[in-house]
C-alpha cells in the first residue's frame, strides 16, 4: 500500500490521523451513547478539505481521489464509524455524482457546497422492492409544467434527517406509463416530504432513514442525467461506494485489532499478560494479517480508479473480503476482551456493533458472492 501513496497523500493521511487521535476518538464513545449528530466536527473536517476529497480544486476539493477519499474513510472508521457515515453521505453518495455528470452550474452550485461544508447532501436510491436491482426502482416522477413531481418511498437513506438536498433516483411516467430513468436534486425541506429516522443498534448518531415522496415538486434544472446514462452513473458510482464502505471496513477492523492488542498487553492472567498465551497471540497475528490483505486490496483498487480504469469486480472483491475480515476481527477482538467485551464501557462494544453493518452496507456478503459467481460465467 505505501508504494501508492505520494507525499501528499502521505501527509493527508498523517493529518487525519492526528485529527482524529485528537478532535474524535475521545468523544467517539459519548457520541454513540447520545447519538448526537456530529455537526462540529464535520465542520472542522471540512476546514481541512476533507467534504471535497475527491473534487478538483475549481470546485473547493483537494483533489486526492479515491485513495485520498479511502484514507479519509479508514483513519475516521478508526476511531468512529458514525462520523465517516456523515462525510460519505455528501462527500460521495451526494456530491460524486453530480461532480461526473452535472453541469457546470449544477457543481459550482452543490459540490462546491459540500466542499466547503456550506451544505449536507445524501442519495435516496434503495427501496424495499427493488433491493440490489436499482432498475427495478417504483419511485416515479411526472412532468408537471416547469416542475417534476415525485411520489414514492425510499429506504436506508443515510443522513436525510440532517441533509439539506437528496439525490432521487427515480423513473419517469409518460402517458401513465414507466419511461426513463431520472436522477435530480430535491430540496429536502420540500412539501410532501416525510422522514422517518430507523432505529438503529449502531452508527446512530448518523441516521438512517425511510422517505416518503408524496407529490414533492422539483424543478426541471435540478436534474442530474436522465435515460440510460443516468442508470449507468450510478451503477458505476455503486462501485466507487463500494471502495469507500470497504475503507471504512478496515478502519473499523483497525480500531478492534487496536483494542485487542492493548488489552491483551494490559491484562494479566497466571502471572503474564495475555497476549504471551499462543491463542490470543494468534487471534492477533491472524486480525493484522487480514488487515494488511483487506488493506491492500481497498487501496490497490482506488488506484486503479484514480486511473481512470473499471473497478468493478475489484471493488466487489474488495469490499466483501475487508467487511467480513472486520466481521472476524471485531469479534475475535471481543473474544479476547473476555467478560469485558460484552461491556458497553469497553470501545470494542461499539466496534463490534458498527462491524455488523459492513456485511450488510452496499451489497450484502451474499450478494457480492452472487455477482462474481456470474462475472466468472458460472451458475449464481
Amino acid at each position: 500500500m505505501e508504494n501508492l501513496l505520494t507525499d501528499e497523500t502521505k501527509m493527508f493521511q498523517q493529518m487525519m490521523h492526528r485529527f482524529c487521535e485528537k478532535e474524535i476518538k475521545p468523544v467517539a464513545g459519548e457520541i454513540d451513547e447520545k447519538e448526537e449528530y456530529p455537526a462540529e466536527i464535520l465542520a472542522k473536517l471540512a476546514e481541512m478539505g476533507v467534504g471535497g476529497i475527491v473534487a478538483p480544486e475549481q470546485y473547493g476539493g483537494s483533489g486526492l481521489g479515491w485513495v485520498g477519499a479511502c484514507i479519509a474513510m479508514e483513519e475516521l472508521a478508526r476511531v468512529s464509524a458514525a462520523v465517516a457515515l456523515a462525510v460519505g453521505a455528501t462527500s460521495f453518495y451526494f456530491a460524486y455524482p453530480i461532480l461526473v455528470a452535472g453541469s457546470e452550474e449544477q457543481k459550482e452550485k452543490y459540490v462546491t457546497a459540500a466542499a466547503y461544508g456550506e451544505k449536507t447532501g445524501t442519495l435516496a436510491l434503495t427501496e424495499v422492492n427493488s433491493g440490489p436491482d436499482i432498475a427495478k426502482i417504483q419511485t416515479t416522477a411526472e412532468t408537471k409544467g416547469d416542475s417534476l413531481v415525485l411520489k414514492g418511498s425510499k429506504m436506508s437513506v443515510i443522513n436525510a434527517d440532517n441533509a439539506d438536498e437528496m439525490l432521487v433516483f427515480a423513473r419517469m411516467i409518460n402517458d401513465g406509463q414507466p419511461g426513463d430513468f431520472v436522477l435530480l436534486v430535491v430540496d429536502s425541506k420540500s412539501p410532501g416530504i416525510a422522514i422517518r429516522k430507523v432505529p438503529k443498534m449502531g452508527m446512530s448518531a448518523v441516521a438512517t432513514c425511510e422517505v416518503d415522496f408524496n407529490e414533492v415538486e422539483a424543478p426541471k434544472e435540478a436534474v442530474i442525467a436522465s435515460g440510460m446514462e443516468s442508470l449507468k452513473l450510478i451503477t458505476d458510482a455503486l462501485d466507487c461506494f463500494r471502495l469507500v464502505f470497504g475503507a471504512v471496513s478496515i478502519g473499523i477492523l483497525q480500531g478492534a485489532f487496536e483494542e485487542a492488542l492493548s488489552y491483551s498487553q494490559s491484562r494479566v492472567a497466571f502471572g503474564k499478560p495475555i497476549c504471551a498465551f499462543q491463542a490470543v497471540g494468534f487471534y492477533l497475528a491472524d486480525m493484522y494479517k487480514m488487515g494488511r490483505v483487506a488493506r491492500n486490496m481497498i487501496y490497490q483498487t482506488a488506484f486503479k480508479a484514480d486511473q481512470g480504469l473499471d473497478i468493478s469486480l475489484d471493488a466487489q472483491v474488495a469490499k466483501l473480503y475487508a467487511s467480513e475480515s472486520c466481521m472476524w476481527v471485531a469479534d475475535r477482538s471481543l473474544q479476547v476482551h473476555g467478560g469485558y467485551g460484552f461491556s458497553v464501557e469497553y470501545p470494542i462494544s461499539r466496534f463490534f456493533r458498527e462491524a455488523r453493518l459492513m456485511e450488510v452496507g452496499e451489497g450484502t456478503s451474499e450478494t457480492l458472492k452472487e455477482t462474481i459467481l456470474v462475472r466468472l460465467g458460472l451458475p449464481a
